[in-house]
């Protein structure tokens, strides 16, 4: 009797926790999670923050396209994932937040990365395409100087937006889902920009993460301002200050960069040899690792891989060396093997690409595994204006980057000043990148690097700190502890 009576007990507490285990289940919020591209899925998935989520959250991912592999994994986690729908607005609605977004990059952003940019790549447009610009954004501009013109645009961009096809089909897929929240890494997409909204209509919390340092001067307009915002470093924080002026310590968290935690945690690595063997590369020599921009930013910038390979050929660049050439991931390989061709002295590492748009590939752990290796094993590390200065400088590699154009000589000075966009000017202050004025600087900078490297890197540690401010491998902790404050039920 004593034992019935004491199972008895025991089924009723084993149902009681049962019952506490479902109750909290259901209670867990349910928040919506954006991928939108290569950087969401590394920033996001590979850290391991989506993972984290769901101890005190259930995460429901929304990816912009259909990825059968990454879809297949998150599924196999048991995490709810769905496909966004797609996103097209009208020609009339476009137009509407052009106007809007001259206001704001003027008015409000206020960057001298605008101008620097804009200044840029107008040399490749036609002559006649920069002057219906030019007189296209002088009127608006005009038109924003008078009386209430500006506001009564963002009233009728609220209005316009609700008759947009688009606002109809994502309202309806987001309401299906019974979201309680939205964490993003991209709040400046429209795609995003619209679930946030609808989150702000019913009060539910929405944290944005801000996937790169230049996100914030270089992206245009948005009509959401998020209840809070997770940053790599103090410029970032006083750049969203500058743009949102009631956001308050509170407001804004600096984590640092997760997506650099594995630079940090390399134990688990391959060795040199095995990484040599995969990548085709030969044992005993240095490596020159070039890493390539975007076509759409760069279309010039081949010429300098070709005229490492010139180097290379007239032996100006000593013997025991090879170049490892890396596409960017918003870029073909087609188009540097075009001016370059196959070499002895060059090896190729395609970086991963999706077939309907380019950002739209799957990144696994193998693939970051690769680029971080990648970046420890080599030697002199060469880019344009790019963030893998700061990959490379975690590692002290020399940091040498073009600054001339002999494609162009009459705008070369317009490439030189991309360097000193808003976002980048703490790196060239740091002076750990080393600008090369033409390509006997590049080959002389090359040639000294090799030879002599701590000549080069005695920034490295303090640019590094500067851009991400932690170098302790543990961003992607302090951005979870940021969601598990705000979502936790």
């Amino acid at each position: 009797m004593a034992y019935t009576c004491a199972y008895g007990i025991f089924q009723a507490q084993a149902a009681a926790k049962i019952a506490i285990t479902v109750f909290i289940l259901e209670t867990k919020k349910r928040i919506l999670v954006t991928i939108v591209g290569q950087g969401s899925i590394t920033h996001i998935v590979r850290t391991g923050i989506l993972q984290n989520m769901q101890a005190f959250c259930t995460p429901v991912v929304g990816i912009l396209w259909h990825d059968v592999s990454l879809r297949k994994e998150l599924t196999g986690q048991g995490i709810e994932n769905h496909v966004l729908p797609a996103f097209t607005t009208s020609e009339a609605y476009y137009a509407l937040r052009y106007k809007i977004n001259n206001w704001y990059l003027s008015k409000i952003l206020q960057s001298p990365s605008t101008k620097i940019q804009l200044q840029y790549l107008a040399q490749y447009a036609t002559k006649r395409k920069n002057v219906k610009k030019k007189i296209k954004d002088t009127i608006i501009a005009f038109k924003h100087h008078m009386p209430n013109y500006t506001s009564k645009l963002l009233k009728k961009e609220k209005i316009r937006l609700q008759q947009e096809k688009v606002y109809a089909d994502y309202k309806e897929w987001f309401d299906k889902l019974n979201i309680d929240g939205l964490y993003t890494i991209t709040p400046f997409m429209q795609e995003v920009e619209l679930l946030a909204i609808f989150c702000k209509q019913k009060s539910l919390p929405i944290i944005a993460a801000v996937h790169s340092f230049d996100n914030i001067t270089k992206r245009g307009w948005t009509s959401v301002t998020f209840d809070h915002y997770i940053v790599w470093n103090k410029y970032n924080k006083a750049e969203l200050q500058r743009i949102h002026p009631t956001l308050t310590e509170n407001n804004i968290t600096i984590s640092g960069a997760p997506q650099f935690d594995f630079h940090f945690h390399t134990s688990g690595m391959l060795s040199k040899e095995a990484w040599l063997q995969k990548m085709n590369l030969p044992q005993g020599k240095k490596i020159i690792l070039y890493g390539g921009g975007p076509a759409t930013l760069f279309p010039n910038e081949p010429q300098y891989l070709q005229h490492l390979l010139e180097a290379f050929n007239k032996k100006r660049i000593e013997d025991n060396a090879v170049i490892l050439f890396r596409s960017h991931p918003l870029d073909k390989m087609e188009r540097w093997k075009k001016v370059t061709g196959e070499s002895e002295y060059i090896v190729y590492d395609k970086a991963p690409n999706g077939t309907i748009k380019l950002d739209y590939t799957n990144v696994t752990t193998d693939d970051v595994e690769q680029l971080i290796t990648t970046l420890m094993y080599t030697d002199v590390h060469i880019n344009l204006c790019s963030t893998m200065a700061i990959d490379g400088s975690v590692f002290k590699k020399p940091q040498i980057a073009p600054a001339y154009d002999e494609v162009n000589t009459s705008k070369q000075h317009l490439l030189k000043r991309m360097y000193y966009q808003e976002h980048y000017v703490p790196i060239m202050q740091s002076n750990n990148v080393h600008l090369a004025a033409s390509k006997r600087e590049l080959i002389g900078l090359i040639n000294k690097a090799l030879q002599n490297p701590a000549v080069l890197t005695q920034h490295a540690a303090a640019c590094v700190q500067e851009i991400i401010t932690y170098t302790d491998g543990n961003s992607a902790t302090r951005v979870t502890k940021v969601l598990e404050k705000m979502f936790a039920a």
